[in-house]
């Protein structure tokens, strides 16, 4: 579960940093300042230099809330995401292209259960 735990936090933490970084075309050399950025549902961005972005989407699982939903570029089955809404964060494992399994569900302020994870 601790290990699981970790995971969860590394994704959160990087879907946050993605979340914050625009890309605007710069050259590492001329670098500009990180700007923090308000985006809508259906928007999404991409983190420069690395093949993860997140999108922002109303996910009906999760009751119809918006969430920052966060993965990595390129296939996906067998990979990881994370979902971030105002209530939870949660880690999921693409199974197909159109199809994620919960791992682990956080409730901000709250506790963590683990769902079905094999071992």
């Amino acid at each position: 579960m601790s290990r699981l735990l970790a995971l969860l936090t590394v994704a959160a933490a990087a879907a946050f940093g993605a979340w914050l970084v625009v890309d605007g075309g710069a050259s590492a050399a001329s670098r500009a300042p990180a700007r923090t950025v308000a985006v809508r549902v259906g928007d999404s961005v991409r983190v420069v230099g690395a093949p993860i972005g997140c999108r922002v989407a109303r996910v009906d699982q999760l009751g119809g809330r918006i969430a920052l939903d966060c993965r990595r570029a390129g296939a996906l089955p067998g990979t990881y995401g994370t979902l971030l809404t105002s209530r939870k964060a949660v880690l999921v494992r693409f199974e197909t292209t159109r199809r994620a399994r919960m791992l682990v569900v956080a409730r901000h302020g709250g506790g963590v259960r683990e769902c079905g994870v094999r071992r």
